[in-house]
């Protein structure tokens, strides 16, 4: 049938439609998807169709996974498979590969579909014995449900377990060898391969469909016991609730034995749990805490890699779990793991904090473990390695070097656990020891005498944090903007750039500290991505003067990213490069006079000639100084910042009668009128084709006016 190109997000075949033709993915990727349960990726080389019989439905929607080129083929009959697979004979031991890929993705569906069977049977009876004891406390009579008394999860299929299985994961584990070396030698090898798997694949095709099958309808049988078992758990909290609200100090309850609460919900490792609370012990009775010996520095470190270890195994110990322990919050929230080291008020205080605390609507600044609870569920990618490398380039360098295998990276790419795992012991561990402050006294456990202000004047709020970003963007208010780029087909424009706010990701700390922490400045490879920062829950410095710290080395960063390898060529104008050089070339720079110079030179003696830090020092400038009309910087540097840093239109106003600023003023409105211009006369040639403008040009339009 020929070569077809298939954009991202466009449906190849849905659900129920008739098999009558394969087709080779020449590029791109395809997901091939039936609900949340069921999720294939096919990538470049895969034959779309060969795992299925001609004529009958397709069980899945094929969904374009990327902008993909596509071989299309009739196909009525094995034979026709086959003569599609000789007549691409060049790219035979790639579809090979990708077939056995796709298939061992299958089996990898199937297993993890059984494991969720049997965890919902076991999590439904746990939580029909939790209800039993629920009514007991509240005095009620529980009702009878007998479809749970009878519930057991389906057998593990045999597949799982046969040569077969094994016979195709070796197939993928020696990939590399199999594409060198056998596929190449005979394409019949190649067909061999493909029809074998697509007949294992027919096997494993209704087994998938009953495991799934029999999730939904375990769910849908039992709705009537998880609403019940919601109900009376909630009527228990608030009773709860109402009790501890008359108790304690404060109206709170009392936190007794909160570390031997937190390891037995974590149901760590004897040993692990033991050298833990040893050696907090040990650290609590030494008089020095900040002591920089080599016996302190390696009790520290012991501390916070058992830490760790107790916050990863609690935090997916509470993905399985309705009613967490307030004590575990305070832990998850603040590093809180014993009421004698944080002191009794202040235990209160993480106490009601824990309780009270209210998400962030917008989801964009949140705890640690609501930030781990994103990554779990795949909805934010872990954040980059000290090297740069993302998740996926991560994982490639372990493989590299020898960490793992292939087919362990290749499982681990897409596994939950193994994210969060990354996560916590990369990102998590570093931000926590850099916002706390000082990195040689640091451990990740919540104590009194770390304490120098009171808590409710630190505590990290939404609120609060949310209060000193929009200061940021009030002034600087092209801070998080950024260009994208559009097509418009049905125009005829290939090309359309605008400007985008991007507002960052901030992520809230579980320590008590100093400073603020700007981790990335886009996910993976995309620009139009959120920036990763990272501050402590309780700040105990000026949370505002922070983020103008971390906005302004995002500021670099972004222009960095943006402008590549040309960051600091002057040919190329952007913030950096004329940053770059102004600080190189100030003593030949006539617009600077011989104090103003040696100020310059001083800031490149202070700061070790690190430009950025150069940068954001006369950026705080910028923001706290010079928008109020208090005038700190020289004229080159202020130049440079009013171009790429343009106040807002409430702070240009302010300025405008200022003799410094008026120039620089005039520069800008003309540039930004013939913007507007342009842009007005683009919109009218639009409208002649269209009725109303695009989204995207809208976007531009507003933004030229802030």
């Amino acid at each position: 049938m020929g070569k077809i190109d298939i954009t991202k997000g466009q449906i190849l075949h849905k659900k129920g439609d008739v098999v009558k033709d394969v087709a080779i993915i020449l590029k791109g990727s395809f997901l091939i998807k039936n609900d949340e349960d069921i999720t294939l990726k096919a990538d470049n080389g895969s034959i779309l169709g060969a795992f299925q019989k001609c004529g009958e439905a397709y069980k899945y929607d094929y969904v374009a996974n990327e902008d993909s080129t596509l071989f299309v083929y009739d196909y009525n009959s094995e034979a026709e498979l086959i003569e599609a697979i000789n007549a691409t004979a060049s790219v035979a031991p790639a579809m090979a590969s990708a077939t056995i890929n796709l298939l061992n993705n299958m089996i990898d569906v199937l297993a993890s579909l059984h494991e969720k069977c049997e965890q919902l049977c076991k999590k439904l009876k746990n939580d029909y014995s939790n209800y039993k004891n629920i009514c007991a406390e509240l005095m009620v009579m529980p009702k009878n449900f007998d479809t749970l008394n009878i519930l057991f999860p389906p057998a593990e299929p045999a597949i799982l377990s046969s040569w077969e299985a094994d016979f195709y994961r070796a197939y993928r584990t020696k990939n590399d060898l199999l594409r060198q070396e056998y596929y190449p030698a005979d394409i019949n090898f190649c067909i061999g391969t493909i029809m074998l798997a697509a007949k294992m694949a027919q096997e494993i095709q209704p087994q998938i469909e009953a495991a799934a099958d029999f999730i939904h309808r375990t769910k849908l049988d039992n709705d009537a016991f998880i609403k019940e078992y919601q109900s009376q758990t909630a009527k228990l909290d608030n009773a709860k609730r109402q009790e501890a609200m008359e108790a304690g100090s404060g109206n709170l309850p009392k936190i007794k034995n909160a570390l031997r609460t937190i390891l037995a919900f974590a149901d760590i490792d004897q040993e692990i749990s033991d050298t833990f609370t040893k050696d907090l012990k040990k650290f609590m009775s030494h008089p020095d805490k900040t002591e920089k010996s080599g016996e302190m520095r390696a009790l520290r470190q012991r501390i916070a890699d058992n830490f760790y270890t107790i916050y990863e195994a609690a935090f997916f110990k509470s993905l399985e779990t309705e009613n967490v322990p307030a004590e575990v919050n305070m832990f998850f929230f603040f590093g809180f793991v014993d009421e004698e080291m944080a002191g009794e008020d202040n235990t209160a205080a993480l106490y009601k904090y824990a309780l009270l605390w209210e998400d962030d609507p917008e989801g964009t600044i949140l705890p640690t473990y609501k930030w781990l609870q994103k990554v779990y569920t795949g909805e934010v990618l872990p954040s980059k390695d000290e090297f740069d490398n993302d998740w996926g380039e991560h994982l490639k360098e372990e493989v590299r070097q020898g960490n793992v295998t292939q087919a362990q990276a290749d499982a681990m790419l897409n596994d939950p656990k193994a994210k969060v795992s990354y996560e916590l012991r990369n990102m998590i561990a570093s931000a926590n020891k850099m916002t706390f402050g000082s990195v040689f006294s640091f451990i990740p456990v919540f104590y009194a005498q770390q304490v120098n202000r009171p808590l409710e004047a630190c505590l990290s709020s939404v609120e609060r944090v949310r209060q000193a970003l929009n200061k940021i963007r009030s002034i600087d208010f092209g801070c998080f903007y950024r260009p994208a780029y559009t097509s418009f087909t049905e125009l005829k424009i290939n090309r359309y750039v605008y400007n985008i706010e991007i507002l960052p990701y901030i992520i809230l700390m579980p320590n008590f500290g100093s400073r603020g922490v700007m981790w990335q400045e886009i996910e993976g490879r995309v620009r139009t991505s959120p920036a990763h920062m990272m501050f402590s829950i309780f700040h105990s410095e000026d949370i505002e003067n922070t983020m103008v710290t971390v906005c302004a080395q995002f500021r670099w960063e972004m222009c960095k990213r943006i402008q590549g390898v040309h960051y600091s060529d002057i040919s190329d104008p952007s913030l950096t490069s004329e940053y770059v050089n102004y600080l190189q070339f100030y003593k030949k720079n006539s617009d600077l006079t011989a104090d103003m110079k040696e100020a310059v030179r001083a800031a490149l003696k202070k700061y070790g000639n690190n430009y950025r830090n150069i940068f954001t020092s006369e950026y705080e400038i910028f923001i706290n100084n010079e928008s109020n009309g208090i005038l700190r910087l020289n004229r080159v540097a202020r130049e440079i910042l009013f171009k790429y840093c343009t106040f807002s239109k409430a702070y240009r106003d302010k300025l405008s009668i200022n003799p410094q600023y008026r120039k620089l003023m005039d520069a800008w409105r003309i540039s930004q009128d013939e913007k507007e211009h342009t842009l007005d006369l683009f919109s009218r040639k639009i409208l002649t084709m269209v009725d109303e403008l695009p989204e995207e040009v809208k976007l531009e339009t507003e933004y030229l006016k802030l």
